[in-house]
């Protein structure tokens, strides 16, 4: 997306961004279409089905895509921290409780690795 398309529209009005507590309270979700292959003990293999896009080349693709990830043990613990209920302080606990890693590291790494899910289509971020 272009500069363009980042434009606010008459009227629309950009949300403030959120601070850090705000969004360690934050609780990841599963999307629609994401199916898990958990074959392996260590290692999970994500399956996110995803919307072809509105741009003019994008009618050359088929209605719907899908994409795989493959999660390393790490990135295969955080995610099956992944309930609905948590919220990303207590997936965060849960991580430094089983890794004893510093805190500070595992809050860094673990909010990074939730965005890219987020941005890859798997997961979504409620904020209460």
């Amino acid at each position: 997306m272009g500069w363009l398309g980042r434009m606010l529209r008459p009227g629309q009005v950009k949300a403030p961004p959120l601070g850090r507590r705000q969004s360690l309270e934050g609780i990841p979700v599963l999307n629609e279409g994401v199916t898990v292959d958990g074959r392996e003990p260590d290692r999970l293999v994500l399956t996110i089905r995803v919307r072809r896009g509105t741009g003019y080349l994008s009618r050359f693709q088929p209605p719907v895509m899908e994409r795989t990830v493959k999660l390393d043990e790490l990135g295969s613990f955080v995610f099956r921290q992944v309930d609905g209920r948590r919220n990303a302080r207590d997936i965060v606990g849960q991580f430094v409780k089983r890794y004893r890693t510093n805190r500070r590291e595992a809050e860094l790494s673990t909010v990074a690795f939730l965005k890219s899910l987020v941005a890859r289509g798997a997961l979504s971020i409620v904020i209460k």
